[in-house]
C-alpha cells in the first residue's frame, strides 16, 4: 500500500521559464506599457482615461517622459541594435525625468520630492543639485560630454529667441518682454509665467490703434469654371436595374426619388413593408456589379435620415467640378455669421455644405497623394479671407515643402510670416498655447465664456481668432515628436 501511494502522488507544478523568455515578457509588457500611456492622452476608455489623470496627477506635464523610459527600457531588454537599446539611455532618461520633474515641481510627486530636498539642502541648494543632476542625466543620456550638452542647449535658446523676440513675428499681438516668457526652450507650461500686469498690457495691445476701413475682396476675383454637368449615365434605366435586381433577390422596393449629386447619384428607394433593411445592405456588391458602377462601388444609406427612404448612392461616370465662387455665391454662405465660416462642396441634393471651423476646433485632413488635402486647405483659408478682416481673424501658417502656403506671405492676416522650417514650429506651438491660456484668464476676469461675448462687452473685435494651418503634420511630428 505504501508503494502504490508513492506511486500515485502528484508532483509539484513548477513553471520553468528560460531566462530569454522572461525577458521577452518584460519586454512586451514596457512596450505596451509605453503605447497605453500614448493613447491615454486621447482621453477615451475608462481605464485609460483613470490611468491619465492618475499619471497627470502624479507627475503633471513630466508624464509626456514616460513612454520615451518604457521604450528605452524594451528596447534595451531586446536584442535590436539601435542606439535606443543601450543601458545609458535608460539610466540618463530616468535620472533627467526624476530631475526635471522634481526641480519643476511636477505633480503630487515632484512637489514631494521638492519638499524633501528643500528640507534637506535649503531650496537654493536642491535647485543647484537638480539642475546638476538634470545635466548629468543628459550626458549619459547622450553619451556625451558637458560642452556638447551646453553648446546644444545653448543653440537651441538662441535660436528660439531669436525667432521669437526677433524677426519671428509675433509682434503684432505681444511685446518683446512678454514673449521671452512664452516657454520658448522650457519643459514647464507657459502659464506660470504670466503675472495679472502683462495681462492688463496685452489686453491694451490687442485693441486697434486707428480706425480703418476694411474692404472686403469682391468675389468677381474668383474665376468661372465651366466643366458642363456631371454625366450620370441613364438614369432611367439604372432605376430600373436597381428595382430588378433587388426583385430577383425577394425584395420588393421602387425607385420614387432621384437627387442628382456633382459625385454621385442617388437613388431613393421605398420598400415593401416588413422588408428587413440588412437583405438589402447585403447587396451592395451584386449592385455595383448590376449597375457597373464606375468605380466598382456603391454606398447604401439605410435609412435615409429623417425619411423612410433607402438611399443608393451610384458614382457618377464623370463628376461636377463645383467652384469656390459657386460655393461663395450661395445662400448658406451668404447668410452664415460667423466669420469662421468655410465651404464643403455640395451635398448628394447638390445643396451647398458649410461649416464653421469654430465649432470642431481641430480639423484633420488625411488622403492619398493626388486626393485633393492641398485643393481643400486653400479653400478653407480663402473662404474665411473673402469673409474676415485682418482685425477679426489671424493666421499662422507652416509649410516645410515651401510650395503649399508660401503665397500667402503677403495678406495682412498673418500674425508671422509662413513658417517654413521645422525647429521653429515648436516655438509657435508654444505661443499659441500661452496665448490660449492668457485668454482664457481674460475671459475669467470678464465673466466671459467664449471669445464671442468677451468681444461683445467690449464693443469691437478686441481678440481676433487665430487659426493655425500645418501642412506635412506628420513631417513635423517626425522632427519633434514629444514636443507635438
Amino acid at each position: 500500500m505504501a508503494k502504490a501511494r508513492r506511486r500515485f502522488t502528484k508532483r509539484a507544478f513548477k513553471l520553468r521559464l528560460k531566462r530569454q523568455t522572461i525577458f521577452s515578457i518584460t519586454q512586451i509588457f514596457f512596450f505596451a506599457l509605453a503605447l497605453l500611456v500614448l493613447i491615454s492622452f486621447s482621453r477615451q476608455g475608462l481605464i485609460l482615461v483613470r490611468l491619465n489623470d492618475f499619471l497627470i496627477s502624479s507627475f503633471s506635464w513630466a508624464t509626456i517622459f514616460l513612454p520615451f523610459i518604457f521604450l528605452s527600457f524594451a528596447f534595451m531588454l531586446s536584442k535590436i541594435k539601435i542606439p535606443l537599446s543601450q543601458p545609458n539611455v535608460v539610466v540618463g532618461s530616468i535620472l533627467f525625468f526624476i530631475s526635471l520633474a522634481t526641480l519643476g515641481r511636477a505633480g503630487t510627486v515632484g512637489e514631494a520630492a521638492w519638499g524633501g530636498a528643500s528640507q534637506l539642502v535649503t531650496p537654493a541648494g536642491a535647485f543647484i543639485v537638480l539642475l546638476g543632476t538634470s545635466l548629468v542625466g543628459l550626458i549619459i543620456l547622450f553619451n556625451t560630454s558637458f560642452d556638447q550638452v551646453f553648446n546644444f542647449l545653448a543653440s537651441i535658446f538662441k535660436q528660439g529667441r531669436g525667432y521669437v523676440v526677433g524677426g519671428g513675428g509675433f509682434g503684432n499681438t505681444l511685446s518683446r518682454g512678454q514673449l521671452k516668457v512664452s516657454g520658448v526652450g522650457m519643459a514647464q507650461p507657459p502659464k506660470a509665467a504670466v503675472s495679472s500686469e502683462a495681462l492688463e498690457q496685452k489686453l491694451v495691445s490687442n485693441v486697434p490703434g486707428q480706425e480703418r476701413v476694411w474692404k472686403y475682396p469682391p468675389l468677381d476675383l474668383l474665376s468661372e469654371i465651366e466643366t458642363g454637368k456631371a454625366d450620370r449615365g441613364d438614369i432611367k434605366g439604372n432605376a430600373a436595374t436597381i428595382e430588378k435586381t433587388l426583385e430577383s433577390f425577394g425584395i420588393t422596393a421602387r425607385v420614387v426619388e432621384v437627387n442628382l449629386g456633382p459625385a454621385v447619384t442617388q437613388y431613393a428607394l421605398e420598400v415593401a413593408l416588413g422588408t428587413k433593411l440588412s437583405k438589402i445592405t447585403a447587396l451592395e456588391r451584386d449592385l455595383a456589379l448590376a449597375l457597373a458602377a464606375p468605380t466598382g462601388t456603391i454606398r447604401i444609406e439605410a435609412p435615409i435620415p429623417g425619411r423612410a427612404l433607402v438611399g443608393i448612392e451610384l458614382p457618377n461616370i464623370s463628376p461636377e467640378i463645383v467652384g469656390l465662387k459657386k460655393m461663395m455665391e450661395s445662400n448658406v454662405m451668404q447668410e452664415h455669421k460667423s466669420k469662421l465660416a468655410v465651404s464643403l462642396g455640395l451635398d448628394v441634393s447638390g445643396r451647398a455644405i458649410v461649416t464653421e471651423i469654430g465649432r470642431m476646433p481641430h480639423v484633420l485632413i488625411a488622403g492619398q497623394t493626388g486626393s485633393g488635402k492641398s485643393v481643400c486647405i486653400n479653400s478653407f483659408l480663402a473662404s474665411i479671407l473673402f469673409r474676415a478682416a485682418p482685425t477679426e481673424v489671424k493666421f499662422i501658417l507652416v509649410d516645410p515643402k515651401r510650395v503649399e502656403l508660401t503665397g500667402y506671405n503677403s495678406i495682412p492676416h498673418l500674425l508671422t510670416p509662413v513658417i517654413v522650417e521645422p525647429e521653429k514650429v515648436i516655438s509657435a506651438l508654444r505661443w499659441i498655447l500661452s496665448e490660449m491660456d492668457r485668454r482664457y484668464k481674460l475671459f475669467a476676469q470678464a465673466g466671459a465664456r467664449n471669445i464671442d461675448a468677451f468681444n461683445e462687452m467690449s464693443g469691437f473685435q478686441a481678440l481676433p481668432y487665430i487659426v493655425l494651418v500645418i501642412d506635412e503634420l506628420a513631417d513635423i511630428m517626425l522632427f519633434s515628436p514629444v514636443e507635438v
